[in-house]
């Protein structure tokens, strides 16, 4: 029987999890005793909704201040849940059911763990997750020969990464590759692909603050600053785009609160605010090669490319084969930054 898309809809807007899982999504029921972890000194409790071959579906109680616990304890209670049952989802609900986080983690053997989240807030319609979890629905008709590995690899079909991310991401390599040949100054292979990574990673957290108009109010603003530079400096004359501005734009002025900021500043990169948490700050890399310099037809292309994509802040549904939302720069990272070395993690 086809999956009713308005009965899960409501059950998902009411909150009603065991009446969307079991009745409209054919998992069982799951009625073993509570789960408590216990996350930085703090208790969460976990009740287990639902069950499909092992695979086990829990809800969490909200943090002590009644919002649900930020992503690194919800890592960590991932990680705690993860020894009771290998194979779940965490549905994270604040207090007032106002929230909701689906939470499913990607294990595969030879890469790090990747995390996977879909969140509906109460007033939205729910569309985008609705669509996730149509692919998670089973049929009595499976029930005999469903394992655990079909369960499993139905979460990953539907929770994993959107096909419109692996087109970009397959785009993505080609632009890589080709604006690492253009940076001088760094003779090591490794090192040029690695900063090369750095550079299109800032880049793309650019383009989804731009659009929304916070970088001077340009939604256009790296584009529209690179034809100010040719017009100040002359195409192809003294110091580069990513010379003359895009340093400053990243080490400056994103990277540098607006209270340490030189007063001449802002009449080069306009009103830029300070995102605090070291994608902009200066790089080893910055420092290790001090003559690294980028042509301006490098920048030309990388625009081109991002411009050819809409690119939208929040979580809504991507429905044209040219929208990108922030999953796309968790997918990017996870697959061209060693997290290890840089002593990072990605989250939206």
């Amino acid at each position: 029987m086809p999956v009713n898309v308005e009965k899960v809809r409501r059950r998902l807007q009411e909150f009603d999890f065991p009446g969307l899982l079991v009745e409209e999504l054919g998992w069982n029921r799951h009625t073993t005793a509570d789960l408590v972890v216990l996350v930085d000194g703090s208790e969460y409790v976990l009740k287990a909704v639902a069950e499909k071959c092992g695979m086990v579906v829990f809800t969490c109680s909200p943090g002590p201040n009644g919002e649900t616990p930020p992503y690194p304890i919800r890592r960590k209670i991932e990680q705690q849940v993860r020894k009771s049952a290998h194979e779940h989802l965490i549905i994270f609900v604040d207090g007032k059911e106002t929230t909701q986080i689906w939470q499913w983690v990607k294990r595969e053997a030879g890469t790090h763990a990747a995390c996977r989240e879909h969140a509906y807030r109460r007033g939205q319609t729910a569309q985008a997750l609705v669509e996730k979890l149509q692919g998670v629905a089973f049929e009595l008709e499976e029930e005999e020969r469903l394992t655990i590995t079909d369960v499993t690899a139905r979460a990953r079909s539907a929770l994993d990464v959107e096909k419109v991310t692996k087109k970009f991401y397959d785009r993505f390599k080609r632009e890589h590759q080709a604006f690492l040949n253009f940076i001088e100054g760094i003779d090591e292979r490794t090192d040029r692909d690695w900063y090369a990574s750095l550079m299109l990673n800032r880049m793309m957290f650019v383009y989804f603050i731009q659009k929304r108009g916070f970088l001077d109010g340009d939604p256009d603003y790296l584009r529209s600053r690179l034809r100010m530079v040719r017009e100040r400096r002359g195409k192809g004359r003294f110091l580069s785009f990513y010379r003359y501005f895009l340093l400053r734009l990243f080490h400056e002025g994103l990277g540098k609160p607006k209270e340490d900021r030189a007063r001449e500043l802002e009449a080069l990169l306009g009103r830029v605010p300070y995102l605090n948490g070291g994608l902009f700050d200066v790089h080893e890399l910055d420092r290790e090669y001090g003559e690294i310099d980028i042509p301006d037809e490098a920048f030309e292309s990388s625009f081109d490319f991002f411009d050819a994509y809409t690119w939208h802040l929040d979580e809504r549904p991507l429905r044209a084969d040219n929208e990108i939302n922030p999953d796309v720069l968790g997918y990017i990272f996870e697959k061209y930054i060693n997290q290890k070395q840089m002593g990072a993690y990605y989250t939206k």
